[in-house]
C-alpha cells in the first residue's frame, strides 16, 4: 500500500512510495484517504510530481512542514474501496458527540460518500441527521465514539 515516506521541504509537501508507472492507477483529481484513528480522511492532491522511483506530493490545505510531519508514516488508499476492502471501515454504531459540550449527539446508522465528500446519518431526537465527516470537523476519535464540530443548523 502506498505510504508517506517523509516531509519534503517546508511548504507542507510529501515523499511518498508511489511508484511511477505501477501505482499510477488512480485520478488525481479525485481525493486519497489517509486514516486517522481507524477513519479515512479524504486528501484532494494539489501537485504531484515523480522524483527518482518515488512520487512527490502536495496536498490542498497542507502547507506547513508541521502539518506534512503529521502525515509521515500514514498508509494512502488511492480510492475508498482499497480502504474498506483491505479493512473494513466500521463507523456504524459509534456515537458522535458534540466536540464543543462533549453530549451524545446520537448514534451513526449509515455513512456516505458524495464524490469524496464523507457524510454520516446519525439518528438524533428520533429522526435521521445527515452531518459531514470532513478533517476539519473531527476532533477526537474513539472505537466507541466521534467527536465532531457540528455546523449550525444540522441537528
Amino acid at each position: 500500500m502506498p505510504k508517506v515516506l517523509k516531509s519534503y521541504g517546508t511548504q507542507g509537501a510529501v515523499v511518498t512510495n508511489l511508484c511511477p508507472g505501477n501505482d499510477w492507477d488512480f485520478d488525481a483529481q479525485e481525493p486519497v484517504f489517509i486514516a486517522f484513528d481507524e477513519l479515512p480522511v479524504p486528501f484532494f492532491i494539489e501537485s504531484i510530481q515523480p522524483k527518482g522511483g518515488r512520487t512527490i506530493i502536495k496536498f490542498e490545505d497542507i502547507d506547513t512542514l508541521e502539518a506534512a510531519e503529521n502525515l509521515v508514516g500514514r498508509e494512502i488508499a488511492l480510492s475508498l474501496e482499497e480502504e474498506e476492502d483491505e479493512e473494513e471501515v466500521d463507523l456504524v454504531g459509534r456515537t458522535v458527540r458534540d466536540a464543543a459540550t462533549g453530549k451524545a449527539v446520537g448514534k451513526i446508522t449509515q455513512w456516505f460518500d458524495f464524490s469524496g465528500n464523507l457524510c454520516i446519518e446519525v439518528e438524533h431526537e428520533g429522526r435521521k441527521a445527515m452531518l459531514p465527516l470532513h478533517e476539519d470537523l473531527i476532533k477526537k476519535v474513539s472505537a466507541e465514539a466521534i467527536w465532531l464540530t457540528i455546523p449550525d443548523g444540522l441537528l
